[in-house]
């Protein structure tokens, strides 16, 4: 039978956060800067669940765009 198929709820959920490795590639910056800045507290929106990160992806589309913002003014 297999796994079961994912539901249209898990997928949007899916969609809804970056894992550190998404996050790395989107900011295109190493995996290793992404974890250090999330120790830091640097990056918004972290979750962990027992040893598992996720990144809440509006609050980084919305750090990133104001730290843009930030970085034009200069």
């Amino acid at each position: 039978m297999g796994a079961p198929a994912n539901t249209e709820a898990e997928a949007t959920a899916d969609e809804d956060f970056f894992t550190p490795d998404e996050l790395a590639a989107y900011l295109r910056i190493s995996r290793k800067t992404v974890y250090g800045l999330i120790r830091d507290g640097v990056i918004p929106g972290v979750k962990r669940l027992k040893r598992i990160l996720r990144i809440y992806r509006p609050a980084v589309l919305e750090w990133a765009a104001a730290d843009k913002k930030q970085r034009q003014k200069r």
